[in-house]
């Protein structure tokens, strides 16, 4: 949700005088559907970690309630739903960003945070781009 609201913080500070709620409601949809498909992607990639934790092991993908077809299909639905939205509804930056945000989050900072320290720079830019988009 905190990812939701920078996005949507950030369409209102770019609005100007007059703010387009139908394009705010747009881009925080759309940005929700792309880090949700992220954070399941994440998941996935992370199975094995989170079923050795116990604050995670809970979770639906460590505890066999979802597989992991399941998971890929559904966070490859939301990305590409969330993606299309934001092209469609708000602008081809807004599309992009949020694709590359979860290109980033889902492929690089996520298998980065078990071999080396420089997922924090990838992180911090994950976490700078959900204002830019909205």
């Amino acid at each position: 949700m905190l990812v939701v609201a920078t996005s949507g913080t950030g369409f209102i500070l770019g609005s100007g005088h007059a703010i387009d709620f139908a394009g705010l409601c747009c881009t925080c949809a759309g940005t929700m559907m792309v880090a949700a498909s992220a954070n399941s992607l994440n998941q996935v990639f992370e199975k094995q970690n989170d079923a050795k934790m116990n604050r995670m092991k809970n979770r639906p993908l460590p505890s066999g309630r979802i597989t992991i077809p399941h998971a890929v299909t559904w966070a490859s639905a939301a990305g590409l739903a969330g993606t299309v939205l934001l092209a469609s509804k708000a602008n081809m930056l807004a599309a992009g960003l949020g694709a590359s945000n979860l290109i980033l989050y889902a492929f690089i900072y996520t298998p980065l945070k078990q071999i080396h320290p420089v997922n924090t720079w990838v992180g911090a830019v994950v976490g700078a781009m959900p204002p830019l988009l909205g």
